[in-house]
Formats: structure tokens, sequence, C-alpha cells
């Protein structure tokens, strides 16, 4: 299982590498696209769709909704709004249901989130692609993030995790590793400031952002093991060898993304 999760690691890493800097424009959007329908074609799985024919005309839906918005609407703001607008209610979601230890009992709404998680995840990708000279550098900065927030999150959880940060949720997840992670985002940040010399109100400004990236990776990863225990899945699918779906690599990211993309935007704009 380690050996299979290494390989597949690596080869994940040289893909990724390879289309944040060999890729440019509509290339990029249209290759990281085929990554997020083969998230959706997960999601309608986990959503409770059977036929091949229905998870193919949700990937058929999600597919023209992205094309719309990358026609029509890049790069303007609205859907990273409408993003982040989404993630603030899921959590105030997340609170309730772990309050009242509930699950999701409308399929409609699955499928309706999946819309609202994919779309915007990888419309903000292309944004962060796009919209500063960094290009790529901006964007592998806030994976960076992201990734910084997951490994120190289950390090400091194994070693010293014993609060269960949402029991109803995600049995495994600890207050301690979530703060574990948040240390890790502050470092990561830290260091990408530094080396961008970014002056000192700037560095305070870019830490919080990533701090607050940090925050919301952490609800995105809850968000999508409600989905997977509500399908009873334990991961999105088989495709990554020992990585388990596409969904569990970029949980993460589906939430952070577009705070950080919007976030990032309102900086530049001050």
């Amino acid at each position: 299982m380690l050996k299979s999760r290494v390989i597949t690691a690596i080869i994940m890493a040289a893909i990724l590498l390879g289309v944040l800097f060999g890729l440019s424009g509509t290339t990029f959007a249209l290759v990281l696209g085929l990554v997020v329908l083969a998230g959706a074609w997960e999601w309608s799985r986990l959503a409770g769709l059977t036929r091949v024919e229905s998870r193919l005309f949700y990937v058929v839906v999600i597919t023209a909704v992205g094309v719309l918005c990358y026609r029509y609407v890049f790069p303007d703001i609205w859907p990273l709004l409408v993003s982040v607008g989404w993630w603030l209610a899921i959590v105030g979601l997340l609170f309730y249901l772990q309050l009242r230890g509930g699950q999701l009992q409308s399929r409609a709404f699955v499928l309706l989130a999946g819309i609202v998680v994919l779309v915007p995840a990888w419309y903000a990708a292309v944004v962060l692609h796009a919209i500063d000279l960094r290009r790529p550098w901006l964007l592998l900065s806030v994976l960076m993030v992201i990734w910084a927030a997951d490994i120190a999150a289950y390090f400091v959880g194994k070693a010293r995790g014993r609060i269960r940060l949402a029991p109803h949720l995600s049995p495994g997840k600890t207050v301690e590793g979530l703060f574990g992670g948040l240390v890790g985002v502050l470092v990561v940040a830290l260091l990408l400031g530094t080396v961008w010399q970014l002056e000192a109100a700037m560095l305070l400004a870019w830490m919080g952002l990533c701090l607050i990236c940090g925050l919301f990776s952490a609800v995105g990863d809850l968000f999508e093991s409600v989905i997977k225990r509500q399908a009873g899945a334990k991961d999105s699918g088989n495709l990554l060898p020992g990585h388990g779906g596409i969904l569990d690599r970029i949980d993460s990211f589906t939430a952070a993304a577009p705070v950080f993309a919007l976030g990032w935007l309102l900086l530049k704009g001050l």
C-alpha cells in the first residue's frame, strides 16, 4: 500500500508540475477541466446515481456550467463570491449536522452541491493561473498551503490528537490536528512571503489570507467526509492507487481555492 501511494504521488506531482508550468490559457483550463469532470463522475455516484446515463448527464451539466462561466464570465469575480457564500453556509450546515447527528437527506441537494463545489474550484484555479505574472507560482503556492495544512494536521493529529473535532461527521479528525495544520500553513506562508520579499503589511495580509485558506481547506475536507459517509463510501473512487479517487485529492482545494482567489484579487485591489 505504501509503495503504491508513493509511486502514485510521484506520478501525480510530475503531471501537476507539467500542467502548471507547461500549459496556459484555454489549454490549461481544458486539462484541469478533465480532472474536475472525473471528480464529477465520482460525485454522481456518491449522490446516489447508479445508471450510467444519469451519471453521464450529470457530468454534461457540470461541463456546460463550466463552459458558460469560462465563455461569458471569466475573469469576473462573481463565481468566487457565490462560492465563498456557499462555503460559509456549509460551515453552518456542518455545525448543525454535528450537533444534531444527522445526515443530508436530499439527493437533489447533494447533486446541486457538486456543481457549486466543483465548478467554482476549477474557475478559481484558472483565474489564479492567469491573473498574475507569477502565474503557476501563485497557484502552486495555494497548493503548498493546502498540502501543509493536510500534512501537518495528519501528523499532529496522529501524535497528539485527543479531542475529536467533529465525531459525527469525521471521527478521525481532531482539534489538535486542525491547529497543527494551521501552524503548518503559517510556516509555509511565512517562507513564501519571505521568498517573494513582501513588505511587512503585505506579508501580514498574505499570512492572514493563507490562514483563512487553511481553515476552509478543513471545511472542504469535512464536507466531502459527510458526503462519503452518507453514501457509505470510504473513498470517492479508486482511480488513484493508494489515494482513493480524484475527490479525495481535491476536497480541501475545492473550498480553499475560491476563498484564496477572491482574497488575492481583493488584496491586489487595495
